[in-house]
């Protein structure tokens, strides 16, 4: 099996594990999908937020959900109405007389429907007048849910006197998370006040339904666990909160929805509360502060009353969120984490983390704009969140595995070249043109050495002898070569060829390479005499060094190089090796100029050299003259 093909089931492999985690976070009901308390509020802050302002991911041309919608309208509640004596208001709460005045005004303006968003729990004077006015219009009134100790749903039903005046009641508070980050739900299984359970329809459904004149079918709408995901309230709803000003009245041009005071619904002329009302479906709830009734958006806090005028809309224009299906939310998870995989393991490591961050970008920007264009749910915390953590685990298994693979091509490579070369090559922000077909010019000292006999040797021992006795000789040597600074470029059969130094030269390159030599001689005496106890071939080596201008870098072909020198220094270091007798360390004219101040030798009769006119000088090295500094 391929290095490559490993690397790709190995990060597969952890792709695949990290989705599996995501998906079972997403499907199990404490922590994933179907969770009613914290039910992918990521997507839903987000979600809400980028529908009311599209252009903080720069989305543009996004469809408007902020349009008012001319079939709804709200009578207010507010704080200039409590209290309004002109008005003919009191105190909170108001007398039940007063909403049936209103309802007659309502009747007489020919509202469409009229729906509560205001509890009547218990009798209270004032009720016939109220059921009077009710029967004048079609009118939804509200009751409470409740939720027992052991979990079940009950109501706290409307005052009979009006529920029967109505021509529909539905609830209006769920004591279970609900708001515009969780969703509404549009109907519920509660037990009512005779112990028998019944599905109960909010008081949005059932004045939805009275204003259209049939059921709708519930159970075919979009919804996400039971609950209709709520798009960001219209931009009247916010406004009105910091409309705290007094009453608001109304022009004779006045057209489409709006929000209208109570005091000033209970005291404009009828013609100009026909303008406001007129074959509407009007809500009456409450936006004053003292009472209490407001719900947190991810754009604000806002009335409760406006949720219900939210989903009521939703419901007359057929405007949904679509939850994608789950198996399209977990093909994503799979699928996506084990892109990022893909790209992690054929690219550079820069490169791989910006694509895995590009992808997780594009990802959430399709997300969005499917969100607000089409109005479609793609799962965004889980899936972001396996590919961010598929990334991450990648990207951490790969600089594992790049610093074993770095360390062991540096053993490994080490074993033929300088380790600083290796570290040259490794540190190199482009390795492949570190490994390039170049080379450069440089100043360096070639060392050679060549075992005297060795093939009349050779052919009175057999292969095992000779590669298991040659490798003791080589690995002895080498390690000297490296201890001195050198690299071992090539083997040539018996022979050793090594560079002082490389990639980088020092001042006393020539001298580390005759320290070297002295140094590996003095250990072929040492072997000799452990080679004499255990009847082994003895053998001596004749060494030759030279120092000059050469060329140095990779050499070869594209599919095989050797990082080598050539030139004519190498030429006459190979030609004063075949010179040095056994035992014999020969250093040319040129290193010796460069270690004359730290070395006993004798010069030797001049040699001549192919490609050059005049012999060169040479000379024999007897003894370092520091015999401290020797290895």
């Amino acid at each position: 099996m391929s290095r490559r093909v490993r690397q790709f089931l190995l990060s597969g492999s952890v792709a695949v594990t990290v989705s599996i985690i995501a998906i079972l976070f997403y499907a199990l009901p404490s922590v994933g999908r179907n969770l009613p308390f914290l039910q992918r509020l990521g997507d839903y802050a987000i979600h809400l937020n980028i529908l009311a302002n599209p252009s903080t991911l720069g989305l543009v041309n996004a469809p408007s959900y902020d349009e008012p919608n001319p079939n709804l309208a709200l009578i207010d509640i507010d704080d200039s109405s409590i209290g309004n004596t002109a008005a003919g208001l009191t105190a909170w709460p108001f007398p039940r007389a007063v909403y049936g005045k209103l309802l007659t005004r309502l009747a007489k303006a020919n509202v469409k429907v009229v729906a509560f968003d205001v509890n009547f729990l218990e009798d209270n004077v004032g009720d016939d007048v109220f059921a009077d006015g009710l029967r004048k219009v079609n009118a939804a009134l509200a009751f409470q849910i409740t939720t027992s100790s052991t979990g079940n749903l009950g109501i706290l039903p409307v005052v009979p006197t009006l529920a029967h005046a109505a021509k529909a009641v539905g609830y209006s508070t769920v004591d279970t998370p609900g708001g515009f980050v969780i969703g509404q739900p549009p109907a519920i299984t509660a037990r009512g006040a005779n112990g028998v359970s019944k599905r109960y329809n909010s008081i949005a459904v059932a004045a939805t339904q009275l204003f259209i004149g049939h059921a709708i079918p519930i159970r075919q709408l979009p919804t996400v666990d039971g609950r209709f995901i709520l798009l960001p309230p219209h931009v009247e709803a916010r406004q009105a909160i910091s409309e705290r000003a007094g009453s608001q009245k109304l022009s004779t041009d006045f057209a489409g929805g709006g929000r209208l005071s109570f005091a000033d619904a209970m005291t404009i002329p009828i013609d100009q509360l026909r303008i406001f009302a007129k074959n509407r479906l009007i809500f009456i709830g409450s936006t004053a502060q003292a009472q209490g009734d407001r719900v947190s958006t991810p754009i604000g806090i806002i009335g409760g009353v406006y949720v219900n005028l939210r989903l009521v809309d939703q419901l007359l224009t057929n405007t949904f969120v679509h939850p994608a299906p789950p198996v399209v939310d977990i093909a994503l998870m799979i699928l996506l984490p084990l892109l990022t995989a893909l790209i992690i393991v054929t690219v550079r490591p820069l490169v791989a983390v910006l694509a895995t961050l590009g992808i997780l970008l594009a990802f959430i920007e399709i997300n969005a704009a499917l969100f607000v264009y089409k109005l479609i749910w793609l799962d965004l915390m889980h899936t972001a969140g396996a590919i961010a953590m598929s990334s991450a685990a990648l990207i951490a298994v790969r600089v594992v595995r790049e610093g074993a693979e770095r360390r062991q091509v540096t053993n490994l490579f080490g074993m033929h070249v300088s380790p600083a070369v290796v570290q040259e090559i490794l540190k190199s922000e482009d390795p492949e043109s570190s490994l390039a077909l170049t080379g450069k010019r440089v100043k360096a000292t070639v060392f050679y050495s060549d075992i005297r006999g060795f093939t009349a040797m050779s052919e009175t021992m057999s292969p095992e002898a000779i590669y298991g006795q040659l490798n003791e000789y080589f690995e002895e040597m080498c390690k000297l070569i490296f201890d001195h600074g050198g690299y071992v470029d090539k083997f040539i059969g018996d022979c050793v060829m090594a560079v002082f130094s490389a990639p980088y030269q020092t001042p006393d390159d020539a001298l580390k390479a005759v320290r070297s030599a002295v140094a590996q001689q003095s250990r072929i005496d040492d072997l000799v005499e452990r080679w004499k106890e255990t009847d082994k071939k003895i053998f001596t080596v004749g060494m030759g060094i030279n120092t000059g201008e050469l060329v140095m870098g990779n050499l070869g072909s594209s599919s095989r190089m050797n990082y080598t020198v050539i030139g004519d220094t190498v030429n006459t270091a190979a030609r004063l090796y075949n010179v040095a007798k056994g035992g014999q360390i020969i250093i040319s004219q040129s290193t010796y100029d460069e270690v004359k101040d730290f070395v006993e030798v004798e010069e030797l009769e001049p040699v001549s050299v192919k490609g050059k006119v005049e012999p060169i000088r040479i000379y024999q090295v007897l003894a370092m003259k520091d015999s401290s500094s020797q290895t």
